[in-house]
């Protein structure tokens, strides 16, 4: 099943932004992220992240 990722402004995959998705999942773990994004970028405000600035990609199946 492909999986869903939350890359930071800088590219780097977020700690806990990998979702395994199915079709039916797949709304549900899109707002999910956004709204980690949202907190992640809360904790590096010092750094000027800002959560408009992330991506939610999706990558294929692992194996």
């Amino acid at each position: 099943m492909p999986e869903l990722r939350l890359l930071d402004p800088d590219g780097y995959v977020v700690p806990e932004g990998r979702i395994t998705i199915t079709p039916t999942a797949e709304p549900k773990a899109r707002a999910d992220l956004r709204a980690l994004a949202i907190e992640h970028a809360k904790q590096w405000a010092w750094a000027r992240y800002d959560h408009r600035n992330y991506r939610i990609i999706t990558a294929p199946a692992a194996g």
